[in-house]
């Protein structure tokens, strides 16, 4: 278990949550104390949820026992008849202070995972050869964390004193890499320091795109106007919850309006989903919106993101040109959580 030890001017959050190793499939194992009484709040326990967010598979969830400590005027222990609920006074700040807390906690002590077996092959190495690809792999420049878009020069090989030890390295981080080669079109494998990375294509764009994605968060985030606008007919339960988020979708680079009963246009989206089917993304946004229980809604949109990532990142199966290849790497480098996608599943 890892110990969770974190102070704030009026709050404080001690205890333990489990590594991203050990899971349940159901909530019973989460725990919370609440100036040493023992609670049910759905807000807490979303919060903790949300520290894992990318770092789980969809369907598992922690084990943690954690001690709040608040001022007694920042909670109303009065709202259920045996004080099992709790009513905070500034509910969004707590749930992000235990957020960000237990995400500190982890990213602190979370390891580049160790290949223990053998590594076979089941089929022949495929290096393929250059071809274009789908838009949304061509990122733009400025969208990059370090200032490189996909285009950028990849030929330069890095020093012995460019590279970093292993000592110097955040737990989470991948260290710099070479570039062997892809295999079954799905796969790229790279040498480090400690031996060879199978880094699974699709999985590392994901993880590249949502972060590039991030960094843009709260920014104008740069929008692709259509050619022509789409128009996107939806059922009547999923039109309201478009017509309450259009301020939402409109930060995230998506242009939408209303046009007649129960149908939206289309105008622009993010840059970063060029090539994806507007149809597509908009419906995968109407999901995100009719399943989320978080409470906040800066929560809601780093799930929608998550979500139109997987659409537009590469393929398994989809052939990269050497140079792609590197891309993918030197970028899942820089990544602030590279061992998995936005949805858990390991990279």
């Amino acid at each position: 278990m890892l110990a969770v030890d974190a102070a704030y001017e009026d709050f404080q959050l001690t205890g333990f949550t489990s590594p991203t190793s050990l899971t349940r499939s159901n909530r019973s194992e989460i725990t919370f104390f609440v100036n040493g009484r023992w609670v049910q709040d759905s807000a807490l326990t979303a919060a903790l949820i949300q520290a894992y967010h990318t770092l789980l598979m969809v369907g598992r969830f922690p084990l943690a026992v954690l001690f709040v400590q608040l001022p007694p005027e920042m909670v109303d222990v009065n709202v259920h008849p045996t004080k099992a609920e709790v009513r905070f006074r500034e509910r969004d700040r707590i749930f992000a202070d235990v957020s960000r807390s237990v995400r500190r906690a982890l990213l602190a002590h979370t390891p580049i995972p160790e290949m223990d077996t053998q590594l076979r092959w089941t089929t022949q190495p495929t290096w393929g050869t250059p071809q274009t690809i789908d838009p949304a792999w061509n990122m733009p420049r400025d969208l990059s964390p370090t200032g490189q878009g996909w285009g950028a020069d990849l030929d330069h090989s890095p020093s012995a004193s460019d590279v970093p030890s292993q000592q110097e390295l955040p737990a989470d981080r991948v260290p710099l890499l070479r570039l062997v080669g892809q295999v079954a079109t799905s796969y790229l494998i790279a040498e480090g320091p400690d031996g060879l990375y199978l880094i699974d294509q699709h999985a590392a764009h994901e993880r590249v795109l949502f972060e590039k994605f991030m960094a843009q968060k709260g920014k104008d985030i740069p929008s692709q106007r259509l050619l022509e606008p789409v128009p996107v007919e939806l059922p009547p339960h999923h039109t309201r919850l478009i017509e309450g988020q259009i301020d939402v979708l409109g930060r995230l680079g998506f242009q939408v309006e209303e046009f007649g009963r129960n149908t939206f246009l289309v105008r622009a989206i993010p840059v970063v989903l060029t090539g994806l089917d507007p149809r597509a993304a908009l419906r995968v946004l109407v999901e995100d919106f009719e399943e989320d229980e978080t409470p906040l809604m800066a929560e809601i949109e780093a799930k929608i993101i998550a979500r139109v990532c997987k659409r537009a990142a590469v393929k398994a199966g989809q052939i990269l040109s050497p140079d792609e290849q590197r891309a993918l790497i030197r970028d899942l480098e820089s990544c602030a959580s590279p061992r998995t996608c936005p949805h858990g599943r390991p990279r």
